[in-house]
């Protein structure tokens, strides 16, 4: 089945693109929250981005990345190759913070402190996930556009 945004990408690629695209505008809309000191919303927030982008990686991403593997590892003088790594690397070093922080959050919902004390590996794990994000749209690009 093709996709829906006009490219040659098949349905699946299109919609883990938006779901992305999506979970980090919670992201951004969850930092407001925090900023506003409504702090359990943000924690939702961040969660609901988190398990979107984790869903993404089981059902899309990852069986790509795995399958393409012998590709992605030969092919590596191709833009979209190289853009591949540099959204692949740091999107997963994301999930895992990602991952990791809302676990300690879930497990330590009254501890707000905690939170303060993750603050730096949450700092990173946004800078990462927007890495991620912006070379995974140059990825879907080189691949499915003539665009790049």
């Amino acid at each position: 089945m093709t996709g829906i945004l006009g490219t040659g990408a098949v349905l699946i690629t299109d919609l883990n693109l938006m779901v992305q695209i999506v979970s980090f505008l919670l992201l951004l809309i969850s930092m407001l929250y925090k900023i506003k000191g409504k702090i359990k919303l943000h924690g939702y927030l961040m969660g609901l981005a988190v398990l979107l982008h984790f869903i993404t990686f089981i059902v899309a991403m990852g069986p790509s990345f795995f399958g393409e593997m012998e590709y992605f590892s030969t092919a590596t003088d191709f833009l979209g190759v190289q853009a591949m790594w540099i959204h692949a690397i740091p999107g997963g070093v994301a999930l895992i913070l990602g991952i990791y922080l809302v676990m300690a959050w879930v497990f330590n919902l009254s501890n707000l402190a905690g939170c303060s004390k993750r603050k730096r590996i949450m700092d990173i794990t946004i800078l990462l996930w927007g890495l991620s994000l912006i070379f995974g749209i140059v990825t879907y690009l080189s691949f499915y556009s003539s665009v790049i």
